[in-house]
């Protein structure tokens, strides 16, 4: 299964069991776009509190996503963890990789999460490019590690 899962992570390929995909997220980075609450503001009968409410109302959905995205790093990294495991080759130098990568997206994660905090109050723009960046990077990595070795004449 972990073989499966990680080779298909490794040529991009969506699991099924998994349901990952990384344009699935592509609609965070429009969320809390500036410019929809511009153009919002700018129309007749707008009111702020219209405004405010559908901050809110994105703010959430942003955080459902960021919990889904979360959850598909956790099951990737778990998965890539089982192939080094079941590997019958030498796969020392994965072990560190996927260490960094963890960190990596934690430190991502993190700043999104503070960016997210800051916006309440209109500091700032949240921007998931390192997440998603991070996740890439992962099967990048793995796609260099898991490609055959080329032939020796």
């Amino acid at each position: 299964m972990a073989w499966s899962v990680a080779l298909g992570l490794v040529r991009g390929e969506s699991s099924d069991s998994e349901g990952f995909s990384l344009e699935r997220y592509e609609p965070m980075s429009r969320l809390l776009a500036e410019e929809d609450f511009i153009f919002l503001a700018a129309q007749p009968g707008y009111r702020p509190e219209m405004g405010a409410k559908l901050r809110r109302e994105r703010r959430r959905i942003f955080r459902l996503y960021l919990r889904e995205l979360a959850q598909d790093f956790r099951s990737l990294h778990r998965e890539a963890r089982a192939m080094v495991a079941e590997s019958q080759a030498d796969h020392s130098e994965l072990v560190g990789l996927l260490i960094r990568q963890r960190l990596v997206f934690l430190g991502a994660m993190t700043m999104v999460e503070l960016r997210l905090a800051a916006s309440r109050f209109s500091l700032g723009n949240v921007d998931v490019r390192g997440l998603l960046e991070s996740i890439e990077a992962m099967r990048l990595d793995l796609a260099r590690i898991a490609a055959p070795a080329p032939a020796v004449s």
